[in-house]
């Protein structure tokens, strides 16, 4: 080895000695150890972060596209179907199950059955001709908190607001109507009818002409011996019209008839030939929304 060779070497070594000795080591060190530190929690982040991801993704696809469109899907499926005056409109469920609704009446039902109950809602007049299945109970709600179930079977509802008590009349199997405000259950059978008032929950249980109740779904109207008091409210419903009654001595008058495509006026003529009786229509007035009041008839006693 030439000597420039070894003097370069001796200065490389005494030089990178020289290096050494100022390095801290004790700083050297702390980098180290933070920098050791920092990827340890890196990878511990990480695998937190990935396990989260594993347990988090598979339950935001499940709410994305199972549970969120179900909720959506539950909200669309209710429908309300209601009747016009002078009408009745039939309806057929996903079921099976047939319904009649009378003028003014309103039924709420699911496009389609899911649960283990099948639950409709309704307020006014409607029957009902119940699809049979053992598995899967039939559930009417009407006004007040008056329930009636079944599983398969045929019955009348009347459930008009502005009248005094609720009527329930079965016409083929069983019922089962129970009223929350009472706490009273009673289970029907067939040709009696259940009279509530919906105010109290209280039930009474008697017999009942089940064609009269129900001829209303084949367009008449049949009363026998019924106060004109009943028949006014009868008349209301299905015109969609307000009747009232001047006298005390009107609400005792009785009739015996069948209507079936008679007008309301043809009606009341009717009633006028039977009793001594008159009656006015009030013209219809335009609101400021655009909609139209109700006709009102008065019917006056002339004695």
């Amino acid at each position: 080895m030439k000597m420039n060779d070894i003097r370069k070497s001796l200065y490389d070594l005494s030089e990178n000695l020289r290096k050494q000795k100022e390095i801290d080591t004790t700083e050297a060190w702390d980098r180290l150890s933070h920098r050791i530190m920092f990827l340890k929690f890196r990878v511990k982040a990480w695998n937190i972060t990935r396990t989260a991801a594993a347990i988090l993704l598979p339950l935001f696809l499940l709410h994305q596209y199972v549970v969120h469109p179900m909720l959506n899907t539950a909200q669309l499926e209710m429908v309300t179907l209601a009747s016009a005056p002078g009408m009745v409109t039939k309806v057929v469920l996903s079921d099976g199950s047939e319904v009649w609704l009378n003028a003014q009446s309103e039924l709420t039902y699911p496009q389609k059955f899911t649960g283990k109950e099948r639950i409709v809602q309704v307020s006014g007049e409607a029957y009902f001709k119940v699809a049979a299945d053992k598995k899967n109970r039939f559930n009417v709600v009407m006004p007040d908190d008056i329930v009636v179930s079944a599983y398969g079977t045929e019955f009348n509802i009347n459930a008009y607001s502005d009248e005094p008590g609720y009527h329930v009349t079965l016409t083929r199997g069983n019922i089962e109507v129970e009223a929350a405000r009472s706490m009273k259950k009673e289970m029907l059978m067939v040709g009696q009818k259940a009279v509530l008032n919906p105010q109290t929950g209280e039930m009474n249980v008697i017999e009942a002409d089940t064609y009269v109740e129900t001829v209303w779904k084949e367009g008449k109207m049949v009363f026998r011996r019924e106060k004109l008091e009943t028949i006014a409210q009868k008349l209301a419903h299905k015109f969609g019209v307000v009747i009232r009654l001047e006298g005390d001595t009107l609400k005792e008058y009785e009739y015996t008839a069948t209507f079936t495509d008679e007008t309301l006026e043809d009606i009341l003529d009717l009633l006028k030939r039977s009793a001594p009786i008159t009656y006015s229509i009030s013209q219809q007035e335009k609101r400021d929304n655009n909609t139209f009041t109700h006709k009102i008839v008065t019917i006056k006693s002339l004695e």
